[in-house]
């Protein structure tokens, strides 16, 4: 028994060790990073992406146990005591560095495309009467000093240096080089939470009712984070120099959310549980839904902290919002007022109680 734990224990370590250096190079370097670039020069179908990064997902989970499987038998049935303890301590560095580049050197793992559009850009002698951004990845020395000479008025952060181990690092380099190359660089510090943000969003709304030039703004890889930030800065009627709609995520990447299934009613109108604060920041306050409608009852007094927390949140992120309470005794007419609210309103929308097993989320699913 005890040899058949150990056997156990090992594989799960080889497979550790194998696992987490190979998905960094998959989900970063490699056959998740060629899917973006192709999907995106290819115009690609959200749906078919979707497909085949699951499939990429699957295939690498698979690989990784095959290999673990390859390397524990072979360890097993080797007599040789070097082979048993050098393969697993080879691995073993290798997992360490992987967690060290991680932790410590993340810009070897960000996509470094350094293509910025030049199209329409001022140069620098020119004057810049208005307020435009650009957005993407962390930028790399060579990527700073290419803002620079295209005349970029200066780079606004969103990394926090309360994220660590990796973005400390990564601010302190950006800011080394910023100085180095003479570009402005500002901080608006966000949380990859929702919640932790009311400061910087008061900040970058006070920047963009103030401010003119053109801005480079970035997080770590360029998608959650900065695609807030789009969203909120769209709302104040500021312009995009190069937009990349495939890069914000769909509701469809993530079937089952945390407290339970969404249901689409329509072409454009979602009906799922409460959303927790990773799901605000995934997947609707990055501007794909233009509408949230809380179904949550008033009168329910558990229900009425999150109605409030979620009112301010939304108000915070100049998201609509609509608070359309139903009574335990909604019914049909009642489905039909709220189908007229809904077509009323701009798409796509996101409705939601506070789960959707409840008996009224089941009337709606049932009978919209």
């Amino acid at each position: 028994m005890e040899n058949k734990n150990k056997s156990i224990i090992l594989f799960l370590y080889l497979w550790l060790c194998i696992g987490f250096p190979l998905g960094l190079w998959v989900l970063l370097a490699g056959p998740s990073k060629w899917l973006a670039e192709y999907s995106h020069s290819t115009n690609m179908e959200i749906s078919k992406e979707n497909i085949l990064g699951k499939v990429i997902i699957i295939v690498y989970i698979i690989v990784a146990f095959l290999l673990a499987f390859f390397f524990h038998r072979f360890i097993k049935k080797s007599e040789n005591k070097t082979i048993k303890w050098f393969l697993p301590g080879i691995l073993t560095l290798i997992l360490l560095a992987s967690v060290y580049v991680f932790s410590f050197n993340p810009k070897l793992l960000i996509n470094y495309s350094g293509e910025i559009s030049t199209k329409n850009i001022k140069n620098q002698e020119d004057k810049y009467n208005q307020l435009e951004f650009v957005y993407g990845a962390y930028p790399n020395e060579e990527m700073i000093k290419s803002l620079k000479e295209q005349g970029f008025d200066g780079i606004i952060s969103l990394l926090h240096e309360m994220v660590i181990p990796a973005e400390p690092a990564l601010m302190k380099d950006e800011s080394a080089l910023a100085k180095k190359y003479g570009i402005k660089l500002i901080n608006l510090p966000m949380m990859p939470w929702v919640s932790e943000n009311e400061k910087t969003l008061q900040a970058a709304k006070k920047f963009i009712e103030t401010q003119k030039g053109l801005y480079y703004v970035h997080c770590y890889l360029g998608r959650d984070r900065v695609n807030i930030f789009k969203s909120v800065a769209k709302k104040f009627g500021v312009k995009t120099k190069k937009e990349d709609p495939s890069n914000i995520r769909k509701i469809e990447e993530l079937p089952t959310w945390t407290r339970g299934n969404y249901f689409k009613l329509e072409k454009d109108v979602y009906l799922t549980p409460y959303p927790t604060d990773d799901e605000y920041m995934m997947f609707i306050l990055n501007g794909h839904f233009k509408t949230v409608i809380s179904l949550l009852d008033n009168n329910v007094k558990d229900n009425q902290i999150w109605i409030a927390k979620e009112k301010k949140l939304l108000t915070d992120y100049s998201m609509n919002y609509i608070h359309y309470p139903l009574a335990p005794t909604f019914n049909q007419k009642d489905l039909e007022e709220l189908k007229k609210l809904i077509n009323s309103k701009e798409k796509p929308i996101l409705l939601h109680g506070f789960l959707t097993n409840d008996d009224i989320s089941k009337f709606i699913i049932n009978h919209y």
